[in-house]
């Protein structure tokens, strides 16, 4: 059985693809970011007591499965450990060349969601691919990155973590303590059982879903047909 919580293992592909970014390592916030983004926003991702992930996708005309930030949540992918959240803030955040202040367009994939929670705050952030992107939702609002220097990076993140995906259930409905949404036990087991309305209904729509090509500039349509800057 595939271990749903804890993904050492599995992030060590990751951190090869990382390698050259360990090298240059530092403690101080991309300026452009740190400028461009809330700074509770920031201050959850910096300090986070937890990193969820999620594997997410656009969501379909009446969907009425789980969502997080208007996306459809497909499934679940594992708790960062320490080391291996600064990994992740340390490319995205904190190494400048690795964000475009270009502006780019073209339409946004999304793959997976990190959740970076502080106390009962938390910050998400989005990665795309094939158009590589990073979005930051916190409050309701959303901040998108050419992530084109670093397309190599963006795509091993998805790829890593779609090869992690577990079933997403309710956390409330397993009533755990921690949102994680994956059984763990026989218990949690019996409580999805019990609960016919613990799979959502997934009215996934057969229209084609969104490529990377390059659009023209009609100004914003949507949040995932943005100018990323």
């Amino acid at each position: 059985m595939k271990h749903t919580y804890l993904f050492s293992a599995g992030l060590l592909a990751f951190g090869t693809i990382l390698a050259t970014a360990a090298e240059a390592q530092t403690s101080s916030v991309n300026p452009f970011i740190e400028k461009s983004i809330p700074a509770p926003a920031l201050k959850n991702i910096m300090d986070a007591e937890r990193v969820f992930c999620y594997n997410v996708e656009t969501a379909p005309e009446n969907y009425q499965g789980y969502t997080i930030d208007q996306m459809a949540l497909t499934g679940f992918c594992g708790i960062l450990e320490k080391d291996q959240a600064d990994m992740f803030r340390n490319e995205f955040f904190q190494t400048e060349k690795n964000i475009s202040q270009t502006t780019a367009q073209c339409v946004i994939s999304p793959k997976v969601i990190l959740r970076f929670i502080r106390g009962i705050d938390a910050t998400d952030v989005l990665f795309s691919s094939p158009c590589p992107s990073v979005s930051i939702f916190y409050g309701g609002t959303f901040k998108s990155f050419n992530a084109a220097p670093s397309v190599k990076s963006v795509e091993g993140v998805v790829e890593v973590f779609a090869g992690l995906k577990n079933e997403f259930v309710s956390p409330a409905l397993l009533n755990q303590t921690l949102p994680i949404g994956v059984v763990l036990n026989d218990e949690q087991k019996a409580l999805v059982a019990n609960q016919k309305s613990a799979q959502p209904i997934r009215n996934w729509s057969d229209s084609k879903q969104p490529t990377a090509t390059p659009q023209k500039d009609e100004g914003p349509k949507g949040w995932n047909k943005i100018k990323k800057n």
